[in-house]
């Protein structure tokens, strides 16, 4: 029996891929369970259009703006929205999106923080934690398990802090953690062991005590599973 070009592609994607960002063929299909659209455009709270149904608060008088899709939120070098802790996000493989617009500044600038209340940390648990550097590039740490192990650290490369809006994704699999800036590979590490794992609260913007975003943040989304690139190539 003869096959279609669709089904021969469909079983050489499956077969054969090892992904450049390290990952193997992502898990099982499905949609974001956390979506933070930002369409609001009014009041102190966010909702998750997602499968997983927290919610999160807006801290420190953010702006609701005109956004990439919808609404947005603008953020203010000290705001942030805290989203509450939930099963979905503890997930041991996950892709974390979102669209910014940020300013250049002379500071580094978070987008998405998962590591506690406090920094410095009392104890090293990262499991979620992008910034934007000075020079304009995404940046990252995350923790393993063994405390005594070194963290895990991915630079990226592209400017990125440019008033311009960007789609960016950090892609956590058993092999890799793997940046993409507008559906193209940023940068990869090889992952050396087991992951830290916590059950926090996630900060969208900034993490504890300052380095805060300045610019606007939209359509955030966390899967829980590890998205293959045309997958993140794909995402609005």
């Amino acid at each position: 029996m003869r096959m279609t070009f669709h089904a021969v592609l469909a079983v050489a994607f499956t077969a054969g891929l090892f992904l450049a960002g390290g990952c193997d063929v992502g898990g099982a299909a499905g949609g974001p369970c956390g979506w933070w659209s930002f369409d609001e455009g009014t009041g102190q709270t966010v909702k998750n259009a997602g499968t997983c149904k927290n919610g999160g608060t807006i801290k420190d008088g953010l702006k609701w703006v005109d956004g990439k899709v919808g609404k947005a939120l603008e953020f203010n070098g000290k705001g942030y929205v805290l989203i509450d802790t939930a099963p979905c996000l503890d997930a041991p493989e996950y892709t974390f999106a979102a669209w910014i617009k940020l300013k250049n500044t002379s500071d580094y600038q978070y987008i998405v923080w998962r590591g506690g209340t406090e920094f410095p940390e009392a104890k090293e648990i990262r499991n979620i934690d992008v910034w934007v550097t000075m020079g304009g590039a995404l940046s990252g740490i995350l923790d393993y398990a063994d405390a005594g192990q070194a963290r895990l650290r991915l630079e990226g490369a592209k400017n990125i802090a440019d008033g311009k809006w960007h789609l960016v994704a950090v892609v956590k699999c058993p092999k890799a953690v793997t940046f993409y800036v507008d559906g193209k590979k940023d940068a990869s590490e090889p992952v050396a062991g087991k992951l830290a794992a916590n059950n926090l609260p996630l900060w969208i913007g900034a993490r504890p005590g300052d380095v805060a975003a300045t610019g606007i943040i939209d359509e955030v989304k966390f899967f829980n599973r590890a998205l293959t690139p045309e997958e993140v190539a794909a995402l609005k």
